[in-house]
């Protein structure tokens, strides 16, 4: 089996601080999930327990955020191909919960996938 490799620069690079720090919140929020042995169809966190996890002021803040993430991509190199995944697959805010989906690739990645903090 060839290994891939995961870049997650590009959240780094382009996010400001705020998109940044909610990003780092839906990240792990999907390894916690990984590691507690769970497969499901969807992740969710309450908007209340992300504002809290990521400091960000309010919904539309949060809102803005996810705009921002959507337009950056994983960069992922297996072998002589490089390849860009989208963070999402779907994303909304419904009833009081961010739902989202990410590709299995993606899925994949993220137990080894490591992300600084911004400074």
């Amino acid at each position: 089996m060839m290994t891939a490799q995961a870049k997650f620069s590009m959240f780094e690079a382009k996010l400001n601080q705020e998109a940044f720090s909610c990003f780092r919140v839906l990240f792990e929020n999907v390894r916690d999930v990984i590691e507690a042995g769970k497969k499901p169809e969807h992740y969710e966190i309450p908007v209340t327990l992300f504002l809290e996890k990521s400091g960000v002021g309010d919904v539309e803040q949060v809102a803005e955020a996810i705009r921002a993430i959507i337009e950056c991509k994983i960069d992922v190199k297996k072998g002589d191909y490089l390849y860009f995944y989208s963070f999402f697959n779907t994303v909304c805010i419904e009833k009081g919960v961010i739902k989202y989906t990410i590709p299995p690739d993606v899925e994949n990645f993220i137990p080894t996938a490591r992300i600084t903090a911004k400074a």
